[in-house]
Protein backbone atom coordinates (compact mmCIF):
# COMPACT_ATOMS: atom_id res chain seq x y z
CA UNK A 1 0.00 0.00 0.00
CA UNK A 2 1.26 3.54 -1.01
CA UNK A 3 0.30 6.40 1.01
CA UNK A 4 2.58 8.95 -0.97
CA UNK A 5 0.76 11.87 -1.49
CA UNK A 6 -2.29 11.62 0.18
CA UNK A 7 -0.75 14.11 3.02
CA UNK A 8 -0.31 16.40 0.64
CA UNK A 9 -4.12 17.31 0.09
CA UNK A 10 -4.28 17.52 3.76
CA UNK A 11 -4.96 21.16 3.70
CA UNK A 12 -8.25 20.88 1.70
CA UNK A 13 -9.77 17.77 3.64
CA UNK A 14 -9.22 20.11 6.70
CA UNK A 15 -10.74 23.28 5.26
CA UNK A 16 -13.91 20.65 3.69
CA UNK A 17 -14.57 19.45 7.62
CA UNK A 18 -14.40 23.00 9.28
CA UNK A 19 -17.12 23.96 6.20
CA UNK A 20 -18.96 20.28 7.20
CA UNK A 21 -18.92 21.22 10.94
CA UNK A 22 -20.31 24.68 10.95
CA UNK A 23 -22.51 23.86 8.44
CA UNK A 24 -23.34 20.19 9.71
CA UNK A 25 -24.04 22.39 13.24
CA UNK A 26 -26.67 24.34 11.94
CA UNK A 27 -28.52 22.02 9.67
CA UNK A 28 -30.21 18.43 10.02
CA UNK A 29 -28.78 15.51 11.72
CA UNK A 30 -27.96 13.46 8.62
CA UNK A 31 -25.13 16.15 8.46
CA UNK A 32 -24.01 16.03 11.84
CA UNK A 33 -23.73 12.54 11.23
CA UNK A 34 -21.80 12.95 7.85
CA UNK A 35 -19.50 15.61 9.86
CA UNK A 36 -18.53 12.52 12.55
CA UNK A 37 -17.98 10.06 9.34
CA UNK A 38 -15.28 12.94 7.72
CA UNK A 39 -13.12 12.03 10.76
CA UNK A 40 -13.09 8.42 10.14
CA UNK A 41 -10.28 6.61 7.67
CA UNK A 42 -9.64 2.59 7.35
CA UNK A 43 -6.72 0.98 5.01
CA UNK A 44 -7.41 -2.77 4.40
CA UNK A 45 -5.91 -4.43 7.19
CA UNK A 46 -3.11 -7.41 6.39
CA UNK A 47 -1.41 -10.07 8.39
CA UNK A 48 1.33 -7.79 9.26
CA UNK A 49 4.81 -7.43 12.00
CA UNK A 50 2.58 -6.55 14.60
CA UNK A 51 -0.03 -4.26 16.53
CA UNK A 52 0.23 -1.22 18.35
CA UNK A 53 -2.21 0.42 20.65
CA UNK A 54 -1.45 3.95 21.09
CA UNK A 55 -2.39 5.60 24.49
CA UNK A 56 -6.38 7.37 24.75
CA UNK A 57 -7.20 8.38 27.98
CA UNK A 58 -11.09 7.85 27.51
CA UNK A 59 -10.64 4.38 26.56
CA UNK A 60 -11.36 3.14 30.32
CA UNK A 61 -13.16 0.15 29.25
CA UNK A 62 -9.88 -1.19 27.60
CA UNK A 63 -11.95 -1.73 24.19
CA UNK A 64 -8.62 -1.22 21.67
CA UNK A 65 -6.98 -3.30 23.86
CA UNK A 66 -9.62 -5.99 23.21
CA UNK A 67 -9.62 -5.05 19.72
CA UNK A 68 -6.24 -5.71 19.76
CA UNK A 69 -6.40 -9.36 21.18
CA UNK A 70 -9.16 -10.36 18.81
CA UNK A 71 -6.34 -8.99 15.94
CA UNK A 72 -3.63 -11.24 17.59
CA UNK A 73 -5.53 -14.46 17.74
CA UNK A 74 -6.96 -13.61 13.91
CA UNK A 75 -3.22 -13.66 13.08
CA UNK A 76 -3.32 -10.14 12.05
CA UNK A 77 -0.09 -9.58 13.90
CA UNK A 78 2.79 -11.38 15.81
CA UNK A 79 3.40 -8.74 18.88
CA UNK A 80 1.17 -5.99 20.80
CA UNK A 81 2.79 -2.95 21.60
CA UNK A 82 1.01 -0.71 23.83
CA UNK A 83 2.17 2.71 24.59
CA UNK A 84 2.31 2.86 28.08
CA UNK A 85 2.03 5.64 30.56
CA UNK A 86 1.62 5.84 34.35
CA UNK A 87 -1.80 5.89 35.89
CA UNK A 88 -1.98 5.84 40.22
CA UNK A 89 1.48 4.75 40.38
CA UNK A 90 0.37 1.62 38.00
CA UNK A 91 1.68 1.45 34.16
CA UNK A 92 -1.07 0.59 31.67
CA UNK A 93 1.32 -2.13 30.61
CA UNK A 94 0.70 -4.00 33.95
CA UNK A 95 -3.02 -3.73 33.55
CA UNK A 96 -2.94 -4.88 29.72
CA UNK A 97 -0.68 -8.51 31.05
CA UNK A 98 -3.61 -8.82 32.95
CA UNK A 99 -6.00 -8.71 30.91
CA UNK A 100 -4.07 -10.61 28.00
CA UNK A 101 -3.35 -13.46 30.51
CA UNK A 102 -7.19 -13.80 31.23
CA UNK A 103 -7.68 -14.59 27.31
CA UNK A 104 -4.75 -16.83 27.21
CA UNK A 105 -2.25 -14.52 25.55
CA UNK A 106 1.43 -15.68 26.75
CA UNK A 107 3.18 -12.31 28.76
CA UNK A 108 5.71 -12.04 25.63
CA UNK A 109 2.97 -11.33 22.98
CA UNK A 110 2.45 -8.20 24.39
CA UNK A 111 5.34 -5.53 25.07
CA UNK A 112 5.55 -1.48 26.06
CA UNK A 113 6.90 1.35 24.19
CA UNK A 114 6.92 4.98 25.43
CA UNK A 115 7.77 7.47 23.67
CA UNK A 116 5.73 10.08 25.08
CA UNK A 117 6.65 13.86 25.76
CA UNK A 118 4.87 16.63 27.25
CA UNK A 119 3.32 17.35 24.21
CA UNK A 120 2.65 13.81 23.99
CA UNK A 121 3.62 11.09 21.75
CA UNK A 122 6.63 11.37 19.49
CA UNK A 123 5.42 10.07 16.15
CA UNK A 124 8.36 10.08 14.85
CA UNK A 125 10.23 8.54 17.49
CA UNK A 126 7.41 5.60 17.32
CA UNK A 127 8.11 5.10 13.38
CA UNK A 128 11.84 4.98 13.87
CA UNK A 129 11.30 2.55 16.97
CA UNK A 130 9.10 0.21 14.08
CA UNK A 131 11.76 0.44 11.53
CA UNK A 132 14.40 -0.23 13.35
CA UNK A 133 13.14 -3.23 14.69
CA UNK A 134 12.43 -4.52 10.79
CA UNK A 135 8.93 -4.31 10.67
CA UNK A 136 7.26 -3.95 7.49
CA UNK A 137 3.95 -3.80 8.50
CA UNK A 138 2.14 -2.75 11.31
CA UNK A 139 -1.48 -1.75 12.61
CA UNK A 140 -2.80 0.92 14.29
CA UNK A 141 -5.69 0.84 16.34
CA UNK A 142 -7.42 3.80 17.05
CA UNK A 143 -10.88 4.99 18.08
CA UNK A 144 -12.79 6.02 15.00
CA UNK A 145 -12.92 9.34 15.38
CA UNK A 146 -9.28 9.89 15.05
CA UNK A 147 -8.44 7.17 12.44
CA UNK A 148 -8.27 10.26 9.94
CA UNK A 149 -5.47 12.21 11.79
CA UNK A 150 -3.54 9.20 12.40
CA UNK A 151 -3.65 8.44 8.89
CA UNK A 152 -2.13 11.91 8.23
CA UNK A 153 0.50 11.38 11.28
CA UNK A 154 1.81 8.27 9.82
CA UNK A 155 1.46 7.99 6.17
CA UNK A 156 4.83 7.86 4.18
CA UNK A 157 6.44 11.20 4.35
CA UNK A 158 10.13 9.83 3.71
CA UNK A 159 10.64 7.76 0.23
CA UNK A 160 12.96 5.47 1.94
CA UNK A 161 10.32 4.53 4.72
CA UNK A 162 10.78 0.63 5.19
CA UNK A 163 7.41 0.33 7.59
CA UNK A 164 4.05 0.72 6.50
CA UNK A 165 1.34 1.66 8.96
CA UNK A 166 -2.28 0.53 8.18
CA UNK A 167 -5.02 2.25 10.37
CA UNK A 168 -7.81 0.53 11.45
CA UNK A 169 -10.15 2.42 13.20
CA UNK A 170 -12.26 0.93 16.36
CA UNK A 171 -16.16 1.76 17.43
CA UNK A 172 -15.64 2.62 20.95
CA UNK A 173 -18.97 2.56 23.16
CA UNK A 174 -17.95 6.03 25.02
CA UNK A 175 -18.41 7.50 21.28
CA UNK A 176 -21.96 7.86 20.24
CA UNK A 177 -21.45 8.43 16.48
CA UNK A 178 -24.43 8.38 15.06
CA UNK A 179 -25.87 10.82 17.77
CA UNK A 180 -22.84 12.36 18.92
CA UNK A 181 -23.96 15.85 19.30
CA UNK A 182 -26.12 15.01 21.79
CA UNK A 183 -23.92 12.94 24.28
CA UNK A 184 -21.48 15.46 26.54
CA UNK A 185 -18.51 13.05 25.89
CA UNK A 186 -19.08 12.05 22.52
CA UNK A 187 -19.07 16.22 22.01
CA UNK A 188 -15.84 16.31 24.31
CA UNK A 189 -13.41 13.70 21.95
CA UNK A 190 -15.08 15.08 18.78
CA UNK A 191 -14.29 18.54 19.42
CA UNK A 192 -10.43 17.48 20.80
CA UNK A 193 -10.05 16.13 17.66
CA UNK A 194 -10.91 19.01 15.87
CA UNK A 195 -8.52 20.95 17.50
CA UNK A 196 -5.92 18.34 17.22
CA UNK A 197 -6.27 17.90 13.33
CA UNK A 198 -6.57 21.82 12.89
CA UNK A 199 -2.86 21.86 15.14
CA UNK A 200 -1.43 19.13 12.49
CA UNK A 201 -2.21 21.48 9.65
CA UNK A 202 -0.81 24.62 11.49
CA UNK A 203 2.58 23.10 12.71
CA UNK A 204 2.68 21.80 9.02
CA UNK A 205 1.93 24.47 7.35
CA UNK A 206 4.52 26.32 9.42
CA UNK A 207 7.29 23.74 9.08
CA UNK A 208 6.20 23.93 4.86
CA UNK A 209 6.48 28.08 5.18
CA UNK A 210 10.17 27.53 6.87
CA UNK A 211 11.45 25.19 4.68
CA UNK A 212 10.41 27.38 1.84
CA UNK A 213 12.41 30.64 3.36
CA UNK A 214 15.72 28.31 4.15
CA UNK A 215 15.17 26.96 0.51
CA UNK A 216 15.02 30.70 -0.70
CA UNK A 217 18.00 32.24 1.43
CA UNK A 218 20.25 29.39 0.11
Amino acid sequence: MNNRGKAGCGCLVFILIVVMVTTGILMHPLSLRFTANLFRYEDKVFPSSAIFVPRFQEDRAGELYIEAFRDYWAGNGKIIWVEDEKILGTSIIEIIHRMAKARNIREDAVRRLEAGNEQGADIGKIKEWFERLGYRKVIILVPEYASRRFHLLYSSSRDDEKTIFLIKPVSVSYFKKEMWWKDPVSRHVLVNEIYATGSYFLRRFTREEKDKKNTEKQ
